[in-house]
């Protein structure tokens, strides 16, 4: 009986730790790539706001070979003012 009730705990415990070990580790690569993305519109001479970070929340797009500039990102970014080759680069790197 207390064997059963110790696999049972452990197994609660394992989840718990999943549930909260999975949302950092895939969190991470994605606020790495936003990260990127702002960093170069702001060595652009960018001001960076809440919606420069936003359009760069939305990862670029991969062929598998070669990185492709997410649209919605590239609009955010222009309809904000961030020329549109600037923008295509920035979102590149998202």
């Amino acid at each position: 009986m207390k064997a059963t009730k110790i696999k049972r705990a452990l197994a609660v415990m394992g989840v718990v730790t999943a549930a909260g070990i999975v949302p950092l580790v895939t969190a991470a690569p994605a606020h790495a790539s936003q990260a990127r993305c702002v960093n170069y519109l702001g060595n652009q001479g960018y001001l960076i706001g809440p919606r420069v970070r936003a359009a760069c929340d939305y990862a670029a797009l991969s062929s598998g070979v070669i990185k492709l500039p997410n649209p919605y990102c590239v609009t955010g970014l222009v309809n904000i003012g961030v020329r549109s080759g600037d923008a295509s680069t920035a979102c590149k790197r998202a």
